[in-house]
């Protein structure tokens, strides 16, 4: 299959190069010189414009947020031929995807919402989740090229679905990270070995985060995987779109400090500075 990859960074990088050695014909495309010298370096196909787009089957793109997605499709929709499948894998907003949907129409497209869940290491292993909004018989045309990246790629509902269910894991996702954030400084406060209290934790009910997230919360070891900035944008989204919940708000006032202190480029363990330099309450 002919496929494009528009976004040629963190994630969207290895999912090109699993599409490509899975056999996949794949033309990247990325506005940062970087990006793409560092993607022809690997031996991937480089497009210097959106023009590379003319000819494929499918468009997938990894973007950081909302204005790039729009202005990226308002330039796709133009250039490929009708019947041509797009495929967005960024978490953008809701409302926004469903018009890009709505526009995709107008032009003969079909526009799925695409959303994956996992970070860079999920993507470099080949094992990421993707949420699918939108006709399934587009994802029909796109499962094959998304399979070459993902553990579990599975349709859920019509556009603005997958994003939907995105949103909900990421609130849930980062309310768990933060609960384990302050497990680390109770063990710490308390004098208890850290990592046998860890160790006996992972052994009862809460397992899958400690196995990737424990030693960066211990460590304080912030290389990003998934940056604060990119979750304080998802919760953004997700207080737009889905019902108030009083953990996923408390947990944004946390990422949002962790931003302020610095941290918005590192990755998401950072939040546990927030929670680490919070003002103690005098207890009357």
């Amino acid at each position: 299959m002919k496929v494009a990859m528009v976004g040629m960074g963190r994630m969207g990088f290895p999912m090109a190069r699993h599409m490509q050695e899975a056999g996949h014909d794949v033309v990247g495309f990325d506005e940062s010189p970087v990006a793409r010298q560092k993607a022809a370096a690997a031996g991937m196909v480089i497009a210097e414009d959106l023009d590379g787009v003319k000819e494929v089957e499918l468009v997938c793109s990894s973007l950081p947020a909302t204005p790039q997605v729009e202005a990226v499709y308002g330039q796709v929709f133009r250039l490929v031929k009708e019947g041509t499948v797009c495929a967005d894998l960024s978490t953008i907003g809701v409302d926004a995807s469903r018009n890009l949907a709505t526009l995709a129409v107008d032009h003969g497209i079909r526009f799925l919402d695409t959303p994956v869940s996992g970070t860079s290491i999920h993507a470099e292993a080949g094992t990421l989740v993707v949420m699918v909004g939108g006709e399934e018989e587009a994802l029909a045309v796109a499962r094959p090229a998304l399979e070459t990246f993902a553990s579990r790629v599975e349709h859920v509902g019509p556009n603005g679905s997958g994003l939907l269910l995105k949103l909900i894991t990421n609130r849930l996702l980062t309310s768990h990270l933060t609960a384990m954030a302050e497990a680390v400084l109770d063990l710490e406060a308390v004098g208890l070995d850290v990592w046998q209290g860890i160790e006996m934790i992972r052994s009862g009910a809460v397992a899958k985060l400690l196995e990737y997230k424990a030693s960066p919360l211990v460590d304080r070891d912030f290389t990003p995987t998934f940056t604060v900035n990119l979750m304080r944008k998802d919760l953004g989204l997700a207080e737009e779109a889905l019902p108030a919940a009083r953990v996923g708000s408390l947990t944004r006032q946390i990422l949002e400090e962790a931003g302020e202190l610095g941290y918005g480029e590192a990755d998401l363990a950072a939040l546990i500075k927030a929670l680490e330099t919070a003002p103690t309450e005098d207890a009357t």
